[in-house]
């Protein structure tokens, strides 16, 4: 904490300076480099790097840049000094396609590339990061905040050794920076040699980076968090997940959000990923994923390739994540919110992560595993008449289309029914909606109000054919009344709820 004491000392010697000061212009100067020093001193006290704002992308707020200029002048003249005169390079390879580095500057971005380093870890919290996508879309970076001479906490430590692992695993270059390559990022790469080798001790990992960085090297503290972190086992607990992807779910969105989503969720868990293809199923590669130890199984597609990884997970004690990259992702819709479909990675995301989970209803439809509706009539001709082109170009509005061109042609139909096992009965209808759980824009299922994914029961909604000009078209207003108010919809429409229909 010696380093604490040193700032404490110079907000002392500015905050007399500024008093003693006979120019009120210089008064204002000294208090401000005191203000900035001792507010750096009380984060070191209360171990707080929280106090510069630092984002994950490494940004900074200008206001908080501002009232800590006077430090961060300081600091980033010493450490730019300490970097031109250091004995051993800025970036030194410590194992394969791992390496260690000093403070990064656009003139490293030429070594980063013939190294082919993808993705930088910054544990620094008093600096600024580059805009490394704005210099290079295809690097990843993270950042962990910690202060100069401090340690990141247990949990933190291993959202970077995930973060590395996972990286190294796609044959990815990591290179893990703090100020001066000396402390913060060496307890980060010890971390990480660690937990590849468990038979290793502390010291083990050290001289290791250490033959290979001379001026690398841990103070009291730090060596005793990264001790009893490894002592603990705290590094061998990797927390796996598999994402089944779909990669033309949404007309492409898993290739154009990929990067994005393993930002999100790899500082967290051991990833793996599993793309379906014509030949192999999302069920097929669910199936492979168990097999191959996960518990957790995201499915990263549209409703059709959740429905078929939830398929494979039905009745067991294995958890299903949902990144929704189809055209209209009914159920992340149903239980995320409406704020799913304005930010439905981050969102998403963020609940993995968290593991929030709930347990919810399922059906089967012709020995089929459903998770939302079966349709017959209106619904049925809207989702055949959206072909996969017309979805890539138009999105949502292609569904919209195709409702409207049923609408129109009020085509009925007969059907026999059975509720629950009771006596068939005959209906003439224009649409027939089973549906376990689906949001208030599924309007052909609302006759019941939002169906409750939570009860038990399956909300029948049937419209019989009307033969007033414009009927269906009032009748569907009604049904998008009945889903936003929670209202049923009895007096033009058939409604029930039961547990089977035949």
């Amino acid at each position: 904490m010696h380093i604490a004491y040193l700032y404490c000392l110079v907000a002392v010697l500015a905050l007399l300076c500024g008093y003693t000061a006979s120019i009120s212009y210089f008064s204002i100067i000294f208090y401000w480099i005191s203000s900035s020093f001792f507010l750096v001193f009380i984060a070191y006290m209360l171990e707080a790097p929280s106090i510069f704002r630092k984002k994950r992308d490494g940004t900074i707020p200008f206001y908080i840049r501002w009232l800590f200029v006077p430090f961060l002048f300081a600091v980033q003249l010493y450490n730019s000094w300490a970097r031109k005169n250091d004995k051993v390079p800025a970036i030194q390879k410590i194992d394969h396609n791992l390496y260690l580095a000093c403070r990064l500057f656009p003139s490293d971005m030429d070594t980063l590339q013939n190294r082919k380093v993808g993705a930088i870890l910054d544990v620094t919290a008093e600096f600024d990061g580059l805009d490394w996508s704005a210099n290079n879309e295809e690097l990843s970076y993270l950042n962990v905040p910690v202060l100069d001479h401090q340690s990141p906490s247990p949990s933190q430590l291993l959202e970077c050794v995930n973060w590395i692992e996972n990286h190294l695993a796609n044959n990815t270059g990591v290179v893990v920076h703090c100020a001066l390559g000396r402390g913060r990022s060496v307890l980060v790469m010890a971390a990480f040699l660690l937990s590849k080798n468990q038979h290793w001790t502390v010291s083990d990992a050290l001289q290791a980076i250490q033959g290979i960085r001379s001026s690398a090297g841990l103070n009291t503290s730090q060596l005793r968090m990264l001790a009893k972190t490894h002592e603990q086992g705290l590094l061998a607990q990797k927390s796996s997940i598999a994402l089944i992807a779909n990669p033309v779910s949404g007309g492409g969105k898993w290739p154009a959000n990929k990067k994005q989503i393993l930002q999100h969720l790899s500082p967290h868990f051991s990833i793996s990923v599993y793309e379906t293809s014509k030949t192999i199923s999302a069920r097929e590669l669910t199936q492979k994923a168990i097999a191959q130890g996960h518990k957790t199984i995201v499915g990263c597609g549209g409703d059709g390739t959740i429905n078929e990884v939830a398929s494979a997970l039905i009745n067991s004690r294995l958890s299903l994540g949902i990144i929704p990259l189809g055209t209209t992702n009914a159920l992340s819709h149903v239980l995320h919110g409406t704020m799913s479909k304005v930010f439905p990675i981050d969102i998403c995301c963020e609940a993995i992560v968290q593991g929030q989970t709930r347990t919810i209803d399922t059906a089967k439809c012709n020995d089929e595993s459903m998770l939302l509706m079966v349709s017959l009539g209106f619904g049925q001709k809207m989702i055949e008449s959206a072909s996969r082109e017309q979805k890539n170009d138009n999105g949502q509005l292609a569904y919209v289309k195709g409702l409207w061109q049923a609408v129109q042609s009020d085509e009925a139909f007969s059907i026999e029914l059975s509720i629950d096992d009771k006596a068939p009965v005959m209906l003439d209808t224009t649409s027939l909606v089973v549906a376990n759980s689906a949001p208030f824009s599924s309007i052909l299922a609302q006759g019941n109000g939002a169906p409750d994914n939570t009860d038990g029961q399956l909300d029948m909604t049937c419209l019989p054919k009307s033969d007033v000009l414009g009927g269906q078209f009032t009748q569907l207003t009604k049904l998008a009344a009945s889903g936003l108010t929670e209202d049923k919809m009895n007096e033009t429409a058939f409604v029930c709820q039961a547990k089977k229909y035949g």
